[in-house]
């Protein structure tokens, strides 16, 4: 932890400042994920990853801008094919829910 809250480094070096990208991903990054069993991958990778994921389970891209230190125009912008996906998710469920009814009308239910 930090050791004011109002740091602009949330995150420091061991000794202070900040760290070194290089470094971190060769003594923490791939570590971390081979101990997890998760295939090689950047840390943007997982960002995107969290996003699409946040986004096809239905976030609100309001909360989900917030959480990821970003706008929703850029969300947007950078994920619409999931988005649009996701609108192909919400038509399936519309047309099981009509599916579903009309065949509880046909029954008398």
């Amino acid at each position: 932890m930090p050791v004011r809250i109002d740091t602009p480094v949330l995150f420091p070096a061991p000794r202070g400042g900040y760290i070194d990208g290089e470094r971190f991903r060769d003594r923490e990054w791939k570590p971390a994920l081979c101990a997890a069993g998760i295939e090689h991958r950047g840390p943007k990778m997982m960002r995107h990853t969290f996003a699409t994921w946040a986004i096809e389970d239905g976030l609100q891209l309001s909360h989900l801008a917030t959480i990821m230190g970003t706008s929703i125009r850029e969300l947007e912008d950078t994920y619409l094919r999931w988005l649009k996906r996701t609108d192909d998710q919400v038509r399936a469920a519309f047309d099981a829910y009509d599916l579903e009814f009309t065949a509880a009308a046909a029954s008398g239910r």
